[in-house]
Formats: C-alpha cells, structure tokens, sequence
C-alpha cells in the first residue's frame, strides 16, 4: 500500500476525532451554562472583561521579547504556549458567558408575549455561528502554537454583541434586562 495514501487516512482519521472532540467538550460546556448561577450572571455580563483577549497575541510584545537581550527561540516559544493558555482560560469563560446568554434569551423569547420567531430564528443562526467561529479559534490555536497565523476574538465577541442588540431590537421590553 501506498505510504502517502495511509498517511492521508491517519490525517484524516485525526483531524476528524479532534473535531468531534472538541465538538462534544463544548457541547458540554453549553450544559454546564443553564445552572441558575450561570443564568443570573448573564444579567452581569460585561464585555470589558474579554477586552484582553484581542490584545493577548500582539505581534509588538512579541517582536519587543525577540529584541531583549538574552531573548532565545525557547523564550518565545514559551511566551506562545503561555499567552495561548491564558486565551484558553478567557474563551472558555466567554463560553459560558455566551451559552448563559443564550439560555436568558430562550427563556425571553419563552416569555415574550410578542410574536418571537425572528428572535428565535436569530438565537438558533446565533449559535450555529459561535459554534463556527469557536471550532475555526480552536484550529486557529493549534497553528498559532505552531508558529503559524494569528489568532483573532473579534468574531466570537461579534457574535455576544450581535446577540445583546438583536434582543434589544426584536424584543425591546428585555432592553431593560440584558
């Protein structure tokens, strides 16, 4: 047997189990979001909080780190593998916080004594999106661990801002209460 055509299928066979991995891992973490705690602190949420993650990977720290004295490729690749678990920490926390967000916009929409399927039609588009984005972040990491690309929150805090105006503008009386 060809070595390339196996080596295609352990490829494939790998990226497929990763995917429904981590498929299955935020599955999880959209269950753990509905516990009444996670549902009062969607009341709470503030965007400021994230504000870090669009800064975590400045290309400017990392060039300022390689013109240090002393700096060494080990030096930087260990600020990588640092800066990445300090993102994971903050996306998965923007998780929850999206997944607690929703579950308050199901039970608006559940309470909604208007007519709500656009609202519902949003929430469902809603979260096929950040399901897209988190997965395309996810491999975005792995590269970025590589050395290779750059990684960008912009789109997942998108989607939560998408989410607070959408409620805003389709259900106006729950304005008052995200």
């Amino acid at each position: 047997m060809n070595p390339w055509i196996v080596m295609a299928w352990v490829v494939a066979a790998g990226t497929a189990t990763g995917l429904v991995a981590a498929l299955l891992w935020m599955w999880l973490e959209a269950r753990g979001a509905s516990d009444p705690g996670r549902f009062r602190a969607a009341e709470h949420f503030s965007f400021e909080r994230y504000a870090v993650m669009e800064r975590l990977f400045s290309a400017e720290d990392l060039e300022y780190l390689r013109t240090q004295p002393g700096a060494t490729p080990e030096l930087a690749a260990k600020w990588r593998r640092e800066s990445v678990a300090v993102f994971r920490a903050y996306l998965a926390e923007l998780t929850r916080d999206f997944h607690a967000l929703h579950a308050h916009a199901r039970h608006m929409v559940a309470g909604s004594r208007s007519d709500s399927a656009e609202l519902a039609a949003t929430l469902v588009r809603q979260q096929g999106e950040f399901l897209r984005a988190r997965v395309a972040l996810e491999v975005r990491l792995v590269l970025f661990q590589f050395g290779i690309g750059k990684v960008d929150a912009a789109p997942l805090l998108a989607l939560l801002g998408a989410m607070q105006s959408d409620l805003g503008r389709l259900v106006p009386e729950a304005a008052a209460s995200v």
